[in-house]
């Protein structure tokens, strides 16, 4: 990722850390940061009450883990844009990854992924998400991926790109 900064405040920063604790090896260097990961990325159990937004992109990268994931401490994200915890319970099943939803938390253990629709609820961070999960799992289609133009404008069409496949026609759709 080019241009990370040295350091931030932003709550996002946090990544670099659990990324470590399922077994990536994270490199801050001055063009940027890289991050590769291991074959299988080891689960986690996760405090992420004060880096909650990032509770979408962690529960995306815990399906594919090696075993279970606790990610805690998160009740909070039941009033954002959507109810975080029940769309990610939601999505994950609709793509055969096994959740429980606590009131606090979500449980991800290992499954059998498929293909399926992952409904975005107008939620850039819940979109985001779901392509991460169409990066390992065919035929998974984000329902709304346009919503992330809310932090990123041209998501859809950078994302189309690094996955070698056209421009999206502005919807998400590809042309």
């Amino acid at each position: 990722m080019p241009d990370w900064p040295d350091s931030t405040t932003q709550a996002g920063d946090a990544i670099r850390g659990i990324l470590l604790e399922m077994g990536a090896l994270v490199v801050r260097q001055p063009g940027g940061l890289t991050v590769t990961g291991p074959t299988r990325l080891a689960g986690i159990d996760v405090d992420l009450h004060d880096v909650g937004e990032l509770t979408p992109t962690v529960a995306a990268l815990a399906l594919f883990a090696d075993g279970p994931s606790e990610l805690r401490g998160i009740g909070h994200l039941r009033g954002h844009e959507t109810d975080r915890l029940a769309a990610l319970a939601a999505d994950i099943a609709a793509v055969g990854g096994e959740i429980t939803e606590h009131v606090d938390g979500l449980t991800i253990r290992p499954a059998a992924l498929h293909g399926g629709v992952w409904r975005s609820c107008a939620d850039h961070r819940m979109a985001t998400a779901g392509a991460i999960v169409g990066l390992r799992v065919a035929d998974v289609i984000v329902d709304d991926i346009e919503t992330t133009a809310k932090t990123l404008p041209g998501f859809a069409d950078m994302w189309a790109t690094m996955l070698g496949g056209p421009p999206t026609d502005g919807t998400g759709v590809r042309r």
